[in-house]
C-alpha cells in the first residue's frame, strides 16, 4: 500500500498568527496543485505563532479547539487533506504548552500532542507534556513528536510499540546543529523501522537561526528526500508493503527484542 506525504519548510512571522495562517493556506493549495494525491502535509513547530521564546509568546496561547484550530480544520476539510501544525496551547489551569495538532481531511479524527522533551530555554516558557500520542489515519497509524523529542529513543520506541507506522515531527532546529538533527532523525527511523518526517523552520528569530533541511526518512534510516531550497515543500511516497518486507528480512529488531532482560 502506497501513500503520498508532504513536509513544508519556511519562515513564519513571530506574533503574526493571521498572516501565518493565510500563508499556510496558500501553501496547502500549492502542495495539492502539484500533488493532489497527498494524504498529509506537515508544518513546523509553532508555525502558527512563529518560534520565539519571549514571554509574550504566552499571549498567543489558545485552547486546543480555539480559533487556530477552527481555521486549520476548515482548510483541511475544504482541501480534503490531513494537516499537522504547531501552536501555543493553554489548558483550563493556565498551563502553557508547545503543542501540535493533527487534523484529518474530514475534520473528525483529530489529535493533540504536547511536547514532552523541552529544551533548557523552553522550560522557562512552557509546561512539559506527559502523554505520548498516536492517531489512526487512512494512511497508517501516526505517532506525533516535536523537535527535541528526536533526541530521545524511548519516545519513538513507545510510539512504535503503540502501532505507529510513521512519525511526524514538526521542528524548530537551529544552527549549528544540523548534523545531529539529521542523525537523530535517521536513527529514530531505523531503530523502529518506521517512516519519519521532519518539517523545520528557516531564517532568523531572536537569537536563533534555523537551517531547514526538512527531510523524509525511510524505515531503513535512509533519507528519501531533503529540502534543499530556502523555501521548499518536499514529497515522498511511503510503501508499507516494502516496509513489511524489510522488517521480515534484515530489519527484524522489533521482533528480536529481549524484553526478558530489558523493558
Amino acid at each position: 500500500m502506497k501513500h503520498t506525504i508532504s513536509a513544508v519548510q519556511g519562515s513564519f512571522q513571530n506574533g503574526a498568527v493571521k498572516k501565518n495562517l493565510s500563508k499556510m493556506e496558500t501553501i496547502v493549495e500549492s502542495v495539492l496543485q502539484k500533488h493532489p494525491e497527498t494524504k498529509v502535509i506537515t508544518f513546523p513547530e509553532l508555525c502558527t505563532t512563529g518560534y520565539f521564546l519571549s514571554e509574550s509568546i504566552k499571549d498567543l496561547a489558545e485552547k486546543r479547539d480555539g480559533p487556530i484550530f477552527q481555521t486549520m480544520k476548515k482548510i483541511a476539510v475544504v482541501k480534503l487533506v490531513s494537516i499537522v501544525y504547531g501552536y501555543v496551547e493553554i489548558d483550563g489551569k493556565g498551563n502553557i504548552y508547545n503543542s501540535i495538532q493533527y487534523i484529518d481531511a474530514n475534520g473528525k479524527n483529530n489529535a493533540n500532542y504536547r511536547k514532552i522533551h523541552l529544551t533548557p530555554l523552553e522550560r522557562g516558557v512552557f509546561t512539559a507534556g506527559s502523554d505520548p500520542v498516536t492517531v489512526e489515519t487512512g494512511f497508517g497509524t501516526v505517532g506525533l513528536m516535536i523537535c527535541w523529542d528526536l533526541a530521545f529513543p524511548e519516545l519513538a520506541r513507545m510510539l512504535t510499540l503503540k502501532g505507529a507506522d510513521i512519525l511526524l515531527v514538526p521542528s524548530a532546529w537551529e544552527e549549528p546543529y544540523d548534523a545531529p538533527f539529521l542523525q537523530f532523525s535517521g536513527a529514530r527511523a531505523i531503530d523502529n523501522s518506521v517512516y519519519l518526517v521532519t518539517s523545520n523552520h528557516l531564517g532568523k528569530s531572536e537569537d536563533f537561526t534555523f537551517f531547514g533541511k526538512s527531510s523524509l526518512f525511510a524505515p531503513d534510516g535512509q533519507i528519501i528526500v531533503t529540502a534543499e531550497k530556502q523555501y521548499d515543500m518536499i514529497m515522498a511516497t511511503i510503501d508499507y508493503d516494502w516496509r513489511n518486507e524489510i522488517k521480515q528480512s534484515f530489519f527484524s529488531m522489533l521482533e528480536e527484542r529481549r524484553t526478558d532482560i530489558y523493558s
